[in-house]
């Protein structure tokens, strides 16, 4: 049996998919679109049946920064796509996973990620510092989760010679429920290899003599790049329509923190998402 999730996203990016959509809003909305698929999944646990193919599709409009670091944010149009094989295979946002080892509420198994690209034409600080590419990532996750708790971490390795290594923390409970009304706390932490850092917030000689801005040459070095704490909430209309909200806040750490594209009121430290949406099941 397949099933379809039609989400209208009344403010910010909550849930994403397809590689063309991260291509406009970048790895770290990614990030917090992950956070808030894993809320759904304690908010929301199971209602796709797994015995078949199952898919959750639609979209949204959201408010997002420009680039990770940035403290200038639009609006986009983000769609959603969550597609299942059983218990087996998962599509969720542009994170592909093979649960190859299950045992109890534990999983683990490979995964295949897409990794949007930075255009220096999303934003003034970035003209003249050229654009880093697209690229795929292979890795693997491990996953343990009960009816109202969730942790997990993956390993993402970059095919490209820019980015590398990457390891994602994730841990989520839920916190409040009462009638209809559900709401999950969770947290993220990302940590990045030299390279991979390099490529996102550092400014290597040629890029400082080309910026428009005169942003110095700046070195980043390997790390954790940033934190993160995700509160979602759902309201259960009926038995297919979730009324859905988000608030996110993440602080960069380390080098990121210091990157010229971030300091001197270039960029900020924090980065935010809200946003409220409507999520259809049918």
């Amino acid at each position: 049996m397949i099933k379809a999730g039609l989400s209208a996203l009344l403010l910010a990016p909550m849930i994403t998919s397809t590689a063309a959509a991260q291509s406009f809003i970048g790895d770290g909305i990614s990030t917090a679109v992950e956070a808030v698929q894993q809320g759904l999944d304690l908010i929301w646990p199971d209602e796709l049946t797994l015995t078949d193919v199952n898919a959750r599709v639609g979209f949204g409009y959201g408010t997002t920064p420009d680039y990770i670091g940035s403290n200038d944010y639009r609006l986009r149009l983000i769609p959603l796509i969550d597609i299942r094989y059983k218990n087996i295979w998962r599509l969720n946002g542009s994170v592909l996973t093979l649960s190859a080892y299950r045992s109890g509420n534990f999983e683990a198994g490979p995964l295949l990620n897409y990794r949007p690209g930075r255009s220096e034409d999303r934003n003034p600080v970035l003209a003249g510092l050229g654009s880093t590419g697209s690229v795929f990532q292979v890795g693997a996750f491990a996953r343990y989760k009960t009816g109202s708790a969730l942790a997990s971490v993956d390993y993402r390795y970059g095919l490209s010679e820019n980015i590398r290594s990457s390891v994602r923390l994730t841990v989520g409970h839920g916190i409040f429920k009462r009638g209809n009304f559900y709401a999950m706390l969770g947290a993220r932490a990302k940590w990045l290899s030299k390279t991979t850092m390099q490529t996102a917030f550092g400014i290597t000689e040629t890029q400082a003599e080309n910026s428009v801005l005169g942003l110095p040459a700046f070195e980043a070095g390997s790390g954790f790049s940033d934190v993160a704490v995700n509160l979602v909430g759902a309201y259960r209309i009926n038995d297919k329509t979730r009324l859905l909200t988000l608030v996110s806040y993440g602080h960069l750490l380390s080098s990121a923190k210091h990157s010229p594209l971030v300091v001197n009121n270039v960029g900020s430290a924090s980065q935010f998402v809200a946003g409220a949406g409507l999520v259809f099941s049918f």
